[in-house]
């Protein structure tokens, strides 16, 4: 069962990665082992690295240096989580790109309602509730509805637009890769772009590639997978890994030393996600793809707004259902315990 529950945390994981502006650290949060992650993440270290290599001498010693490291990181359960997400993505990529364009509004409703009411879990790990907190709750808020209004609805559209193009240029077979003067700013920006994507991954609320787009980085991104440019996707790999390992040990730092104060940040960044998971919003066509832009509330009641209503509720049962099965657990090992 313990297997079942890692694997299935791993898929929704995965699952929340595959849907623009939904993040998997949100999803790690309210499936409760965010914490966890973090704490293994940061322990990460050159040590770890010297203990995997240690196998290749191919002796006991080396094995024992191996396993010792293996079970120190919580290996099985972060094999577990990837085998999970993976799956997730492999199996759900085509079904999901087909609930967001067809399903747009309802696709988004469920992860709305996921989202609404999963705000209760960092509510819970919050030890001393106070008024110092609430501020926090609204910086962090405050934070994601930022980063989700610094893009204008022109940039995205010509975004879009860049997009289109490098898909049909990819389709006729004349895309090339882009002569660029390798440099060492190049190395940096490129470095910069995966070290901040992969934070904004790691922050509950906030999505990597809208940031990247924010950053004006996504396009290159794109261009670079497109062109299957190794070079830039290398440099931006190295600054996501590093990203990881920095942030990770940053956020593990502050809920160690200011573990309130932080989670109610945290909280504020999963409720400041509902903006950008709000499933009503204007759009345009480009090309055959559309593109989504600002926020609005529906005009009428009609089928959409009937069938979005209706994957929000089951959002919000699906939170309500692990709720009463956490309850309940807890009260069979309290009853086992005074028994």
């Amino acid at each position: 069962m313990r297997h079942l529950k890692d694997l299935s945390i791993g898929a929704v994981i995965g699952a929340a990665n595959i849907i623009p502006g939904v993040s998997g650290g949100t999803m790690a949060l309210i499936m409760g082992v965010y914490e966890r992650l973090l704490t293994i993440l940061s322990s990460i270290s050159y040590r770890s690295v010297k203990s995997f290599l240690a196998i290749l001498r191919f002796s006991r010693e080396g094995r024992q240096q191996f396993v010792a490291e293996f079970q120190r990181l919580e290996g099985f359960f972060l094999i577990k989580l990837t085998i999970g997400a993976l799956g997730a993505i492999l199996s759900l990529a085509s079904l999901m790109t087909y609930l967001l364009h067809q399903h747009h509004d309802a696709t988004y409703g469920f992860f709305f309602g996921l989202v609404l009411l999963s705000a209760v879990y960092p509510y819970k790990l919050i030890r001393r509730r106070s008024p110092l907190l609430i501020v926090i709750v609204l910086l962090g808020a405050g934070s994601v509805f930022a980063v989700s209004t610094s893009v204008s609805d022109e940039a995205l559209i010509e975004k879009a637009k860049q997009k289109q193009q490098l898909k049909q240029a990819k389709a006729a077979g004349t895309v090339v890769p882009e002569q660029r003067r390798v440099s060492t700013r190049l190395f940096v920006n490129i470095f910069i772009l995966g070290f901040v994507a992969i934070t904004a991954m790691v922050l509950p609320g906030i999505s990597g590639s809208f940031l990247l787009l924010l950053l004006g980085g996504y396009f290159d991104i794109l261009q670079a997978i497109a062109t299957r440019d190794l070079l830039i996707l290398s440099i931006f790999g190295i600054g996501c890994l590093a990203g990881l390992l920095v942030s990770s040990r940053l956020i593990h730092f502050l809920l160690s030393r200011w573990h309130d104060a932080t989670m109610a940040y945290l909280l504020g960044l999963v409720l400041g996600s509902l903006w950008m998971i709000w499933p009503f919003k204007n759009s345009v066509k480009v090309g055959e793809q559309l593109v989504y832009l600002n926020n609005i509330l529906p005009n009428g009641f009609g089928t959409n707004e009937m069938l979005t209503l209706a994957t929000t509720l089951t959002g919000m049962a699906t939170i309500l259902a692990f709720l009463w099965i956490e309850s309940r657990n807890s009260g069979n090992k309290q009853a086992t315990a005074v028994d």
